[in-house]
């Protein structure tokens, strides 16, 4: 999925620049003869067959490669506006203090796209950053309302529908493979067949991560286009059912996207609802997420969308263009990641989160969120979130942090939050490549200097 970078000699920027000439010189049969056929002209008092270098030709060619390296390689062939110097969309936020200049440079110091951080605490906003293009070389900045492929940061979300249909009384967290899908148990493993809701959501399912790059995410869909993005889930469901288990359910946690599948399905199963219909009316309306969506809508404005980016040629970001055929309308794989989101929308979930985990939360109770945030013995998930305790002398815990991260190849992301103190921030970032997958760590510890 991640391009590699590559040292390409002259033919093969020749060829880039021109996509009709083939690569590259051939000697066959003692004859010499070129690719590139202008190079070499016939000797005209020799034999036939014998072919002399040409130096003009090989001139025509060079300038014509120096002269698509430099339309390539030059940042002054950006056609840019200039930037407000301001995080673009500030103005809906009077009261917010703008992390514009922090955004920037962590931005440029590791040559992303763009970049978009925020913070809350004391259950208000109190500071957005955004610095950036949403494609690379376009000019067109990315806002604070703009959506970014966040991946995985839905996970949480998932597990939090969850919580929700167990208090309404129409699931519970105990019901198995077993219970919801009866009609698979004479096809499927039967290690399986006792593996709960909990359990998926808790990475205890005993799957293996079948479903782990993009390409066979898209493959999925491209062999079972005629089937709805649910039918996609159970078909999947009944599929990694039948691998066998990387190691006995319920023994040890493995972050798992396929074990968030069939937890997705198993709720659908049992409502008679789909996945997307479930999120968005039984927690995106009632919290106010009107950015949140699952994958590409076709008809969206392009100039509104963000790219995702990864490493082209010679190294440099290239920009990928979203499109909504490559994963399906919605993507099938919609439990598990493929979320677009606003900052803002996702530190409004952030801070649901913590203000539930302290008596003051909407939809749940505080026992829900105390079970969505708490880890079992010294495993490092709860349900979906990441948690690490500080505890005192007695064993006791007086601080946790809890967090959750997103990567789809092209994007990443991060929600963080501190019950005990009452803060959380967000970060996104348009580059996937694998050498900016560190940056988050540095921008996250500065970030956490700029609350006050």
């Amino acid at each position: 999925m991640i391009g590699e970078t590559s040292v390409l000699g002259y033919s093969r920027i020749a060829a880039v620049c021109s996509p009709s000439l083939p690569l590259g010189v051939e000697e066959r049969a003692g004859e010499r003869r070129s690719l590139f056929p202008e190079l070499f002209l016939p000797d005209l008092a020799g034999p036939a067959s014998i072919q002399t270098f040409h130096p003009a030709a090989m001139t025509r060619y060079l300038l014509l490669a120096l002269t698509c390296g430099c339309v390539l390689l030059s940042p002054s062939c950006r056609a840019e506006k200039p930037h407000p110097r301001t995080s673009p969309g500030i103005e809906a936020f009077p009261h917010v203090q703008d992390l514009y200049e922090f955004a920037e440079t962590f931005r440029a110091k590791y040559d992303l796209p763009a970049l978009g951080v925020g913070i809350v605490k004391n259950g208000r906003i109190v500071a957005l950053g955004m610095a950036g293009e949403r494609k690379v070389g376009s000019g067109n900045w990315a806002t604070l309302q703009d959506r970014f492929d966040i991946a995985s940061c839905a996970k949480p979300m998932t597990a939090t529908v969850a919580a929700i249909l167990v208090e309404q009384g129409k699931l519970r967290w105990d019901m198995s493979i077993r219970e919801i899908f009866p009609d698979l148990l004479p096809s499927i493993r039967s290690n399986y067949a006792d593996v709960t809701l909990e359990m998926f959501l808790r990475h205890q399912s005993g799957l293996e991560q079948w479903m782990r790059i993009n390409q066979r995410w898209a493959q999925w869909h491209r062999d079972h286009t005629h089937l709805s993005a649910t039918e996609k889930r159970r078909l999947f469901a009944a599929k990694v059912l039948k691998d066998p288990p990387r190691h006995r359910p319920g023994t040890e946690a493995y972050y798992c996207n396929d074990g968030f599948l069939v937890a997705g399905s198993m709720m659908e199963q049992v409502t008679g609802r789909a996945w997307e219909e479930l999120v968005r009316q039984e927690l995106w309306e009632p919290l106010g997420l009107g950015s949140l969506q699952f994958g590409i809508v076709p008809q969206e404005e392009p100039a509104a969308i963000v790219w995702g980016h990864e490493k082209g040629f010679l190294g440099r970001t290239r920009g990928i263009q979203p499109n909504p055929g490559e994963f399906g309308t919605p993507p099938f794989g919609s439990p598990g990641g493929f979320l677009y989101a606003s900052i803002v929308d996702l530190l409004r979930f952030v801070d649901f989160n913590i203000q539930g985990a302290n008596g003051n939360g909407k939809l749940l109770n505080r026992d829900s969120f105390e079970l969505l945030h708490r880890p079992r013995g010294n495993d490092p998930f709860a349900l979906a979130w990441e948690v690490e305790c500080k505890r005192d002398a007695q064993g006791r815990t007086v601080e946790r942090s809890i967090y959750h991260g997103g990567y789809s190849g092209r994007s990443r992301s991060n929600m963080w939050f501190c019950p005990e103190s009452q803060t959380g921030t967000v970060i996104v970032y348009n580059h996937g490549a694998s050498d900016k997958a560190d940056a988050y760590v540095e921008i996250f510890y500065a970030l956490l200097k700029q609350i006050r």
